[in-house]
């Protein structure tokens, strides 16, 4: 009921009115016409008809238009109403619509009448106006927007030595880098500010960071240990800052909770729930009168019954008058269309015998009881004194129990809004059943997700790794301007740089061509190109490596040297003054072809051997490994041919493919939690919050570590399983893993955050665009009304999207602290645009309860220790002591490290070079020694994973890891203990009730002043619904819908199906059902048994339960539809 109800229900008196004058009713319906037009007769006699029964109501009722009651509805007419009657059209009205949507949407009295909230409205505002869970949810993300800030600032240092790495070029011979870059200054990814972009382990480090300053004399460094050190504190410290911010947050739900309660008055504050009466305890009056002379007054005795099946009827004949309704306007305007009407009514008529038959057979039992008591003194009585768990029930006094023999449980009644009728048929059992099937649906859902992410991420890694080169560039920058030797004399004489104009010669091939061109020229590159004490070797066909003649120099070292040959090579190819200076002489100002010709023989070289792999002749680069690929792709990318569209498109659909997944998987899931059919919305809203969120943070976060991670031993041994998961390249957290993975993970969540934000525009845009469109294509009043009211608030969704983030964010943000700063944009961001959407946009929302905030309560503190393990992981991929060494780097320690990645076969190679260079030896002697250590070092790298046991036991023990093991381990003990203490206090208190009733232990159910449920509604304070019955619940009023065209009267003997149980002609919906049982016991008998004198039934004002001749709040609606649609 809105804040503006039918006060005269309360006055004396006011419940006068029946059941059947209450009752929805559907005229008798007349056989379907066999002709296939319309006759004019038919017209006329109907358009009669429906006049002669306006004016009989108009006679009846009143003596004006404007007080004919429409007895299907209760509803007084409107005169829009009486002109469809007469037959005449009457078009929609706009000024209607919109006294609708003011209705339907947040609205407060302004100086010029109903105006939108402001935005500004704090949250304890929004808890008054929309319940407490809608304020939860605001004040959550505002607390998580500032906790992720807070991380990001703490982590902001973290980020930005990071992040330096990528711009101080290569490894200096002092060692004195900040870290390891795998792209170039001039190029910038998401993966700069992660933890790949530290130096690993088997580079040698002194001081990393250094500023002096000689005017003060100031002059400071950094190690990278110590690095390491304030990494992980910071780290540490933020995560400890999370867990006491879940703590204050939970202190601050049950404040705003207790501030909402104390500032607001609802139904809730006078209502209880029954639990445990008989199920043929189906008189309301008994109900009313039982609790009346045991705790007080009471105004409404609402009984929910398991009717759900007749709900589905109702549901199911409201959608069809609502077609017959817009059919029956389209015939009136157009006069055409009768025969689509007749179908209809058809229809009508059978779902109304099917209801009848229902009421006739079924004995619908009563399931729950909903009693609002006059003050509030009498409700805190009542939920003192009244058992509220089943060994209270056990045992209960037979005086007190209902009949004397029936013990019942009462709980504090949930909002109005809350209660699924049509689902209280549904036995625990069935229900039980349900969550299973929904349990497996869900599961396939995320197996196809996986499968799908799984075959876009293979789509883009085959796309990612294609080497596809352009011919006319190769052409152009080996063969000089217009292709050279390679192209056309036409293409040649053309003299052109642009490679869409350079004409290949039609005999031209690439394999051959380039091979006689560049396999000379890449050796006199290897001159150029080496330096003193150090190779560079480049045959046609082979990646570029180098060979130290005299330091030692560690593969990282090695890489690195190579990027700048490869950069220098680049650079020089494209212009004279990008070569290096160091360079700029004859040799290699003849050398510039050396790029070009580097990549045409990285891509064109054969096979010269035959093995088990390969053949002779076949191409080289097809057995290339995926690491080769990639450094390919980097080193020649100027020569790559350009995608197709089509290639194109592919690539950013697997880019997207988590978000695009998440999207769909969000609304299957919403659909498919309905099917568990549980008693309460608020519980179905938690369940879809809860898949909503395992699903998305299964497909962002788990699918592509499942995939990538290489850790074989695990799965060893199982079909199909060990090659699917756990079966990547990725052994750790490398800088690999963070450009490959983290990367698209940190552009996965950015698209999350842009999503949500998204769709709110679109459905406002979409709105707007419904009501311009609707003035001129909707037929009814209804439609044009849902064309200007906005949808539903969707808040279960946001949640599992908002937990999602927190999730993700919590595991990777150790190694990725940028995520932190996505967060608190998406929190901050969601909360405004949501805030708006709400209040701009969206129809009022139910009263939501604090379900949805404690799921995410529950959900953020584990997002704590997920990331202290994720944590602890990612900083000990970086060797530090262990906790029980003294603290700093030995030399002892650093050999190890380095020996570990392969510095021992660098050393080796060192003394064959010095006792060479000591005695004399040749260009073969340093070649053959080079390729002697560069077998040994691909040996060394081909080795076994170490164990995982010992690489969790090293892990845990090392200095920067310790601190988040322990910390882990005791999250997992005050988790234990707690659970255990509660469920022992529960199970107490269980087995002895009486400890809730002494003070300090006793579950309060506090007086607060409220008036009188009277007062309060008739002054309008009430806020949310005002009674438990159905029919004055928005969300049931589409199942009730009463067509306003009016039907067919049906011709006597014209009943659909031959064992209707009703007369001929006979109205179905008037026909009196009553499956109460012979219990007649009188408020004298009820008050005998409970040893207490009779009170009159006027006791109560004429304000008794609905649906007898007491009336009272929601009497009489339906004959007990809102307690029961099997009978009142």
């Amino acid at each position: 009921m809105g804040r503006g109800g039918n006060r005269s229900r309360y006055a004396a008196g006011g419940g006068d009115s029946s059941d059947s004058d209450m009752e929805p009713t559907t005229p008798s319906k007349k056989a379907a016409s066999k002709s296939p037009f319309a006759s004019l007769s038919a017209i006329a006699s109907r358009t009669l008809r429906w006049r002669t029964r306006a004016a009989k109501d108009d006679s009846s009722d009143s003596d004006s238009d404007d007080d004919v009651v429409d007895k299907r509805t209760g509803e007084i007419k409107t005169k829009e109403d009486l002109a469809r009657e007469r037959g005449e059209y009457v078009p929609p009205s706009v000024e209607e619509a919109l006294e609708h949507r003011d209705e339907e949407h947040p609205r407060i009295q302004g100086a010029r009448g109903l105006e939108p909230y402001p935005l500004k409205i704090g949250i304890g505002d929004m808890g008054v106006e929309f319940g407490p869970g809608i304020a939860l949810y605001f004040n959550f993300l505002q607390w998580m927007s500032a906790m992720f800030f807070i991380l990001f600032l703490l982590n902001m240092p973290t980020i930005m030595i990071a992040h330096a790495a990528k711009y101080f070029g290569p490894y200096s011979a002092a060692r004195n880098s900040t870290g390891f870059q795998q792209m170039w200054e001039a190029e910038y990814d998401m993966a700069s500010t992660t933890f790949g972009s530290i130096a690993p382990d088997d580079v040698e480090e002194g001081d990393w960071l250094r500023y002096s300053n000689p005017d003060l004399g100031l002059e400071l460094s950094l190690t990278k240990t110590d690095f390491l050190y304030g990494a992980a504190a910071a780290d540490l410290l933020g995560c400890v800052l999370f867990l006491v911010m879940c703590a204050f947050f939970s202190r601050r739900q049950r404040q705003i909770v207790r501030a909402v309660d104390e500032d607001s008055i609802e139904i809730t504050d006078y209502s209880v729930m029954i639990k445990g009466l008989p199920e043929d305890a189906t008189d309301k009056e008994e109900v009313r009168c039982f609790f009346e002379l045991k705790f007080g007054k009471v105004v409404e005795a609402v009984l929910a019954k398991n009717d759900g099946v007749l709900l589905y009827y109702y549901k199911k004949r409201s959608a069809l008058a609502m077609k017959h309704d817009v059919a029956k306007s389209k015939y009136i305007k157009t006069g055409k269309g009768e025969k689509i009407i007749d179908k209809l009514e058809d229809k009508i008529a059978v779902v109304d015998d099917k209801i009848i038959k229902l009421k006739m057979k079924k004995n619908f039992k009563t399931k729950l009881a909903f009693v609002t008591f006059s003050d509030e003194e009498s409700w805190v009585e009542c939920l003192r004194a009244s058992p509220r768990s089943w060994l209270g029930r056990w045992l209960m006094r037979s005086e007190a129990r209902f009949r004397g023999k029936f013990a019942y449980q009462v709980e504090e009644a949930p909002a109005p809004t809350d209660v699924m009728f049509e689902n209280l048929d549904v036995p625990e059992r069935s229900r039980y059943w349900r969550r299973k099937v929904i349990s497996l649906v869900t599961f396939v859902l995320l197996l196809a997700s996986f499968g799908a992410i799984t075959m876009l991420s293979g789509i883009k890694n085959e796309l990612s790794a294609n080497t596809a080169m352009d011919d006319a560039k190769l052409a152009l920058q080996i063969g000089g301007p217009g292709g050279g030797e390679f192209a056309t004399p036409e293409s040649v004489a053309l003299g052109g740089a642009d490679p869409s104009l350079v004409t290949l010669r039609p005999d031209f091939n690439a394999t051959e061509d380039f091979h006689a061109v560049c396999e000379p020229e890449l050796s006199s590159c290897e001159v150029t190109y080496s330096e003193p004490g150090l190779l560079a070797i480049m045959p046609w066909g082979t990646a570029l490596s180098v060979v130290p003649l005299a330091n030692a120099m560690s593969q990282t070292e090695k890489d690195v040297k190579v990027k700048t040959i490869v950069k220098e090579m680049t650079d020089c190819g494209l212009s004279l003054e990008g070569c290096s200076p160091a360079r700029v002489d004859a040799g290699v100002r003849e050398r510039r072809r050396c790029h070009a010709c580097y990549c045409a023989g990285r891509q064109y070289a054969l096979k010269t051997t035959t093995t088990d792999r390969w053949k002779a002749g076949d191409p080289a680069i097809r057995y290339a490994s995926d690491l080769e690929i990639a450094t390919l792709r980097e080193q020649c990318n100027d020569f790559l041919a350009a995608p197709s569209s089509l290639e194109s498109l592919l690539v950013g659909v697997a880019v997207g493919a988590v978000a695009i997944v998440n999207a769909l998987l969000k609304t299957v899931v919403k659909s498919i939690s309905s099917y568990e059919r549980p008693a309460s919305f608020i519980e179905q809203q938690r369940k879809v919050a809860e898949k909503v969120f395992v699903a998305q943070f299964f497909n962002t976060a788990i699918v592509s570590l499942a995939i990538n991670a290489a850790l074989p031993e695990l799965l060893r041994g199982i079909p199909i399983v060990s090659k699917l998961i756990l079966n990547g390249t990725h052994r750790d957290f490398d800088f690999l893993w963070y450009k490959k993975i983290g990367g698209p993970l940190l552009f996965t969540m950015c698209i999350n955050t842009v999503g949500p934000i998204g769709g709110n525009i679109a459905a406002e845009v979409t709105g707007y665009i419904n009501r311009c469109t609707g003035k001129y294509t909707k037929w009814t009043q209804r439609e044009l009304n849902e064309a200007f009211t906005g949808p539903e608030f969707d808040i279960a969704t946001r949640y599992g999207e908002v937990l999602m983030c927190i999730m993700v964010t919590m595991m990777y943000g150790s190694g990725m602290p940028l995520l932190y700063a996505f967060a608190s944009f998406f929190c901050l961001a969601i909360g405004f645009f949501d805030k708006r959407f709400l209040l701009r946009v969206c129809r009022r929302p139910p009263r939501y309860g604090t379900a949805l905030a404690m799921l995410a309560l529950a959900v953020a503190p584990w997002a704590a220790f997920v990331h202290l393990l994720f944590g602890m992981w990612m900083h000990t991929h970086f060797l530090t002591p262990l906790i029980t060494e003294t603290a700093g780097v030995g030399d002892e320690y650093a050999d190890a490290a380095l020996s570990a990645a392969g510095g021992g076969a660098a050393n080796a190679t060192d003394s064959a070079f010095s006792g060479l260079l000591s005695s004399g030896a040749t260009l073969q002697d340093l070649l053959d020694i080079a390729n002697n250590a560069s077998a040994a070092a691909q040996d060394a790298a081909a080795t076994e994973y170490p164990p995982i046991l010992s690489e969790i036991s090293r892990r845990t023990m090392q200095t920067n890891g310790f601190p988040f093991f322990l910390l882990a381990i005791l999250f997992i003990v005050v988790n234990v203990v707690v659970n255990v203490v509660s469920q022992f206090w529960k199970a107490i208190t269980t087995f002895l009730p009486c400890i809730n009733a002494l003070p300090c232990f006793r579950e309060e159910a506090d007086y607060e002043g409220v008036p009188t449920f009277e007062d309060a509604f008739m002054m309008d304070k009430l806020i949310g619904a005002h009674t438990y019955e159905m029919r004055e619940m928005p969300m049931y009023k589409k199942f009730f819908f009463e067509g306003k065209g009016g039907f067919k009267e049906r011709a006597a003997g014209d009943q659909a199906d031959p064992d209707t149980p009703f007369k001929k002609g006979e109205d179905p919906y008037n026909v009196e059902v009553d499956d109460d049982t012979d219990d007649e016991d009188t408020m004298a008998d009820i008050a005998a048994m409970l040893g207490k004198p009779a009170e009159p039934a006027a006791a109560s004002g004429g304000v008794g339960a609905g649906g007898g001749g007491g009336g009272g709040l929601g009497g009489g609606l339906g004959g007990g539809l809102g307690g029961g649609l099997g009978g009142g």
